[in-house]
């Protein structure tokens, strides 16, 4: 499995076909916004935002 150590409904999955992946995603609320920021995924297909620490996970 993968090593991330959080409830999975903390995670927004990603499927292959919507990459590139980026945070935020399309549907966030503007008054909340970051900089668009494009999601290097690691091995285990997790990846996390360097700015608000949202995780992420690719699935098939």
């Amino acid at each position: 499995m993968n090593p991330l150590s959080t409830n999975q409904s903390d995670i927004t999955l990603i499927s292959k076909t919507d990459l590139p992946a980026h945070c935020p995603p399309k549907d966030s609320s503007k008054w909340n916004m970051h900089p668009k920021v494009f999601l290097p995924f690691d091995k285990y297909g997790n990846a996390s935002c360097p700015y608000c620490g949202a995780l992420y996970k690719l699935i098939d």
